[in-house]
């Protein structure tokens, strides 16, 4: 009877051993909100008819093929971007070479975008920093770079507005 025992409890245990390995799931591993894509709001371009004005201001061109590739990105990768983007915004402030573009309302906007791609860096150095934070910083730096599109489309407009109107013909009619 002891054997018949033996071989029931061994039986049961063997069961129930096998039984727990294949009940086992499979958990996919879940994506961290630091790892979910994020598309921001796209900045203002500049006129294509003043394109041409600032085609030596190479830098400027680096930047925005960079910001096109922020646009679309994660928290992480926004990060891990962060201090080439530092990098080539300094680049672009100190190589404007652009007489028309050197005045202190473009100068400022300049360096309003340079303080946040500087703040999205040392974000960087920051362990605890939630998703948010960083895409809200992103929105901040798309949202400059448009301000800045939008001074240059202003300043050529008016320089255009200027040329074609002859001022001294107008008072000497009168």
């Amino acid at each position: 009877m002891s054997r018949f025992l033996f071989v029931i409890t061994s039986l049961l245990i063997s069961v129930t051993s096998c039984k727990k390995k294949n009940e086992q799931k499979e958990e996919l591993p879940t994506k961290t909100e630091m790892n979910i894509s994020v598309e921001h709001t796209d900045y203002s371009k500049i006129n294509e008819k003043y394109v041409d004005e600032i085609k030596p201001w190479k830098e400027y061109f680096i930047v925005e093929d960079f910001l096109q590739e922020l646009k679309n990105t994660t928290p992480t990768e926004a990060l891990n971007n962060a201090l080439e983007l530092k990098t080539l915004t300094k680049q672009l402030k100190d190589s404007l070479n652009i007489e028309t573009l050197k005045t202190p309302a473009f100068k400022a906007r300049i360096n309003v975008f340079e303080n946040e791609t500087l703040r999205l860096a040392d974000m960087t150095f920051i362990p605890s920093i939630s998703a948010n934070q960083v895409n809200s910083q992103v929105e901040k730096i798309m949202m400059l770079f448009s301000s800045v599109n939008d001074k240059i489309n202003t300043v050529y407009t008016k320089k255009k507005f200027d040329s074609e109107i002859n001022l001294d013909s107008l008072f000497k009619n009168q």
